[in-house]
């Protein structure tokens, strides 16, 4: 299964995910921000890291977006796995 997420990513992404991950916990620590614009926020600068830094076209965005999804769902693991209702 593993390896099927390594497929969907190029290599050059994997940094974009702990960067997401502590955009996400910065934004979680902010009161102002509710938690259903955090995945929005997340979104916005993953797309706008892949596009800056790999170039403005279509493959970035959809990279950026991929990366938003395994930052998210790699984090909802994590969540999930270590806070389960006993």
């Amino acid at each position: 299964m593993l390896t099927d997420f390594r497929a969907l990513l190029r290599d050059d992404f994997y940094f974009i995910v702990p960067a997401l991950w502590f955009i996400g916990y910065a934004c979680k620590r902010t009161p102002l921000i509710p938690d259903w614009l955090i995945i929005w926020i997340l979104l916005a600068c993953g797309i706008f890291a892949a596009c800056h830094l790999f170039g403005w076209n279509i493959r970035s965005m959809v990279d950026g977006i991929i990366a938003t999804g395994v930052a998210v769902f790699s984090h909802q693991l994590v969540k999930q796995t270590m806070c389960q209702d006993k």
